[in-house]
């Protein structure tokens, strides 16, 4: 079954959060928030695309994990790299922000939100689908096992250019995944869902097509299903970016136990804590913030509103 994307109730500004809206995302597993960047940010970071894929990485380290490379991929590819904040400065200030760090905090009822994931994906014209998925499945190495991401549209996100397809109330069932090669599914792109949605008794689940202009986002669930389809477009560019928060006090789970190939290589060996080096505290309720990041980068965020 599939709906049309739903609005949901707004706060006044797209940085506070309302107890509706914490409710709306506790039922549902996902919650919209409309004209969280404006269109001056959604440029800035558009901007830094091109030359990231190019291999210009203004930090010389290359990011933990790069599909789509130009000349060398085929041209209708999907494009991702996550681990933006590694490479270059100007993403680093969007995605280490603390004002997007505290909506994810306070949505899942953490304390402190540090640093899990980022990740560009950029869908070219008639670019293929992508996976059906939970991100928990990908991080079951940390404990507790549990995410949440801003998913923000940075260009316009609809149905003509395969858009961001969710499950409602998904996060919520008794079901296994496992961790998979997401891009160009030979098979049906949704098939890891009918399996889930079997497993956890459900006939038919409720496929919600998100549809947001440029600047605006949807934040998820860790355990909620999602994927897109294929860009059917001949001309449009569906672009957004990920920002992913793991708990403050999330520690590794004991070697050998749950997934998590991007969090592994940065264990450190006879410890369960996780170097905020790499994983950096990027809000808490007592103030306190990983300090190399007042160096690292400016937050875009906060500079905005200053």
């Amino acid at each position: 079954m599939q709906v049309s994307s739903p609005q949901l109730t707004q706060s006044a500004s797209p940085f506070h959060i309302t107890s509706t809206q914490i409710e709306l995302f506790h039922q549902q597993g996902y919650l919209i928030v409309n004209n969280l960047f404006t269109q001056d940010q959604v440029s800035q970071i558009v901007e830094r695309f091109d030359p990231l894929f190019k291999t210009q990485f203004d930090t010389g380290i290359y990011p933990d994990e790069w599909y789509g490379r130009p000349g060398l991929s085929q041209p209708n590819a999907t494009q991702q790299m996550t681990g933006l904040w590694r490479c270059d400065r100007t993403l680093a200030s969007f995605t280490l922000s603390a004002q997007i760090a505290q909506i994810n905090a306070t949505l899942m009822g953490w304390s402190a939100a540090r640093y899990g994931l980022d990740t560009c994906w950029i869908k070219p014209p008639n670019a293929p689908a992508v996976y059906f998925h939970r991100n928990n499945t990908y991080t079951s190495c940390i404990a507790p096992p549990s995410t949440v991401t801003c998913w923000v549209a940075l260009s316009d996100v609809a149905l003509k250019t395969g858009s961001l397809e969710i499950v409602p109330g998904s996060h919520f069932w008794n079901c296994t995944d496992k961790i998979r090669f997401l891009h160009a599914p030979k098979e049906d792109y949704r098939t890891p869902l009918w399996q889930a949605a079997k497993e956890a008794g459900v006939e038919s689940p409720q496929i919600v097509p998100i549809v947001l202009p440029p600047g605006s986002a949807v934040f998820l669930h860790g355990n909620l299903w999602r994927g897109s389809g294929h860009n059917p477009s001949e001309t449009k560019i569906r672009r957004s970016i990920a920002i992913s928060s793991l708990a403050g006090h999330a520690k590794f789970q004991l070697p050998g136990i749950g997934d998590g190939y991007i969090f592994e290589r940065y264990r450190r060996q006879g410890s369960l804590d996780i170097d905020e080096s790499y994983y950096p505290i990027l809000w808490s309720q007592n103030g306190y913030r990983t300090p190399f990041l007042a160096d690292y980068c400016e937050d875009a965020l906060m500079a905005d509103q200053a």
